[in-house]
């Protein structure tokens, strides 16, 4: 029976531990002006460029607790995306540390920059259309504080119809030209 009890009581442990730590993870999608996840450039999902910011903040009483935010989006167009999500506290208290930032399964480490700021940037990422992509902020926070993020959106560049003309038009041209210029030759014996 002691047995028992010890493992029912370790296996008991464990799922509140695990309850815990599920507690403390969010999951935002875009919403609109002023919550924690939305647009602030580019009207459209279709627009050439397409800024947004991301938040959010705490107040855990002074004991230091962990949290997980999950930022998602879909944006229907190939490009790149980069940005940055940054902190600062004065009091120790208040005491917000990102300690790490993945965009679409890749890790960028945060760095702690002068005055008790702590922060990431991002450039280069690519996105896919039409495939959730995925911002998650880690870090610990004690006190009341927050973060702040921004994240940009660029389509690859991709040639207009009128463009494509040309180009058929230019190849064809290239194309008749080779076909005219054949060169003739005779051969004879004497």
């Amino acid at each position: 029976m002691g047995i028992r009890k010890s493992f029912l009581r370790t296996v008991g442990v464990a799922v509140a531990l695990t309850c815990a730590a599920s507690a403390n993870a969010t999951v935002f999608n875009v919403g609109p002006p002023g919550s924690n996840f939305f647009l602030t450039n580019g009207s459209t999902p279709t627009s050439p460029s397409i800024s947004a910011f991301f938040q959010n903040s705490f107040a855990v009483g002074g004991v230091e607790t962990g949290f997980d935010d999950t930022f998602q989006f879909t944006i229907p167009q190939d490009g790149f995306g980069s940005g940055s999500a940054t902190t600062s506290f004065v009091v120790e208290s208040n005491r917000l540390k990102i300690t790490d930032v993945i965009f679409n399964g890749t890790s960028y480490a945060s760095q702690l920059l002068a005055n008790n700021f702590t922060g990431v940037n991002i450039s280069g990422v690519p996105i896919t259309n039409g495939v959730l992509n995925t911002i998650q902020v880690i870090g610990t926070v004690t006190g009341s504080n927050g973060y702040t993020g921004t994240a940009t959106f660029a389509a690859s560049a991709i040639p207009e119809p009128a463009s494509w003309a040309m180009m058929l038009v230019g190849f064809g041209a290239i194309g008749a030209a080779s076909r005219r210029r054949r060169v003739r030759t005779s051969v004879s014996f004497s």
